[in-house]
């Protein structure tokens, strides 16, 4: 199985910008970074690390017109793949002359700021920046709905390609947990790396991408949502335990987007009654927040990430366990695992950008016992362009899995 390795650097869209800006009646989009402090500028215009950028630079996109490329003078080469015209700076007198000249006429530009940093991934621009452009007589608003638009649309294309991804997860959890029946029943050792491992076999089988081994949680590990068992360090399965299965891949190609999913099962022919109650709460909660996204989209209204997490951590409060819930709802999801789009969130952050049509996040509530069990149920949803909410993969999870059953 071969990983990606290198950085992907995509092609940077000047009319599609300009048609975002236009539609979001926003003058223009300024974008800054000082030594790498912006990586979503520094995406947005195929700019790598590996370029020796020592000083700070501004690139404003207006919505009609030429781009500006404000640069220090021994550094404007990293700039010339990018259309626009070069304003090279050398004294600090100069460089404030340039963003004057070219601000000038624009009302209101985007910058990567989130007011009261309420969505941190996007405040990426100090505050000091933000005092120096507004010093020049210019409303700053948020770029948070416009990297959105920008950065988390899916392709036909991709949504296409991601179907059998997503439906090879499900197959291959079935797949562990057969695994993990087959060797219980013929009383042969098994512990979560076992699991793990089996699971990376059938990604390399199937030519599937993934960052990180899956999590395998059993009992009380499964209840931290970050552990994942090691070589070095992992827990037995025997009967009457309690498993967490979390998986994530995606073809392995720069422009694939990800499927992800959480599953829980029990080894015995039957699942305890105190597994079967908290899975229940757990699945209304997550079934709850997808008919929220289901029932906005139908009528044509507005929808924010903070309102999914509150709809899902709303279920798991009212039934008595919402210190238990101890994460967000779920993220976006494109060619990062983690996108760059709008997170369920009002627990962690407020995210307050748009759920757009094209877009997909997953949707993963949780409740975790410490020293016993955790469940967490996940699945991913994707928005048409056409405004139809689904999940993709073959089903949700609707039950505890009896594994010896």
């Amino acid at each position: 199985m071969s990983f990606q390795s290198e950085e992907i650097v995509k092609k940077f869209n000047l009319k599609k910008v300009q048609e975002i800006l236009t539609n979001m009646n926003i003058d223009a989009w300024l974008l800054y970074d000082f030594r790498f402090s912006n990586e979503l500028a520094l995406t947005m215009l195929g700019i790598t690390k590996k370029s020796h950028l020592t000083r700070r630079f501004y690139y404003l996109i207006p919505k009609h017109g030429e781009p500006k490329k404000i640069a220090n003078a021994i550094e404007t080469f990293h700039f010339d793949h990018l259309p626009g015209k070069k304003l090279p700076y050398a004294s600090y007198d100069s460089l404030i002359d340039n963003l004057r000249s070219s601000l000038l006429g624009i009302k209101k530009v985007a910058m990567e700021y989130s007011p009261l940093n309420a969505i941190p991934y996007v405040s990426r621009v100090d505050a000091g920046t933000i005092e120096q452009i507004r010093s020049l007589g210019v409303e700053i608003v948020s770029s948070a709905d416009l990297i959105s638009m920008y950065n988390a649309l899916w392709t036909k294309e991709q949504f296409n390609e991601n179907k059998p991804v997503a439906n090879a997860l499900n197959d291959i959890v079935y797949k562990a947990f057969d695994f993990i029946k087959k060797k219980i029943e013929n009383s042969k050792s098994i512990t979560e790396y076992d699991v793990q491992q089996f699971m990376m076999d059938e990604f390399k089988r199937r030519e599937l991408f993934t960052d990180d081994p899956p999590i395998v949680g059993v009992n009380e590990n499964s209840a931290n949502p970050h552990y994942t068992p090691s070589r070095e360090v992992n827990k037995k399965i025997k009967t009457g335990d309690f498993i967490l299965i979390d998986l994530w891949a995606k073809v392995n190609s720069e422009d694939a987007v990800w499927a992800d999913i959480t599953w829980v099962g029990f080894v015995g022919n039957s699942v305890p009654d105190e597994y079967t109650e908290i899975f229940n709460i757990v699945a209304e909660a997550r079934d709850t927040a997808f008919d929220l996204v289901c029932s906005r989209f139908k009528q044509g209204n507005e929808i924010r990430g903070y309102e999914v997490d509150a709809s899902a951590r709303n279920v798991i409060e009212q039934a008595g366990y919402g210190k238990y819930f101890i994460h967000r709802t779920g993220h976006s999801i494109t060619t990062d695992l983690h996108g760059s789009g709008a997170h369920m969130d009002n627990f962690e952050t407020k995210d307050e950008r748009l759920l757009l049509p094209s877009t997909s996040f997953s949707i993963e509530p949780g409740i975790y016992l410490p020293g016993k069990f955790g469940v967490r149920s996940e699945i991913d949803v994707f928005i048409t362009n056409t405004g139809k909410v689904m999940f993709t993969g073959k089903e949700k999870q609707k039950e505890v899995v009896a594994i010896l059953g």
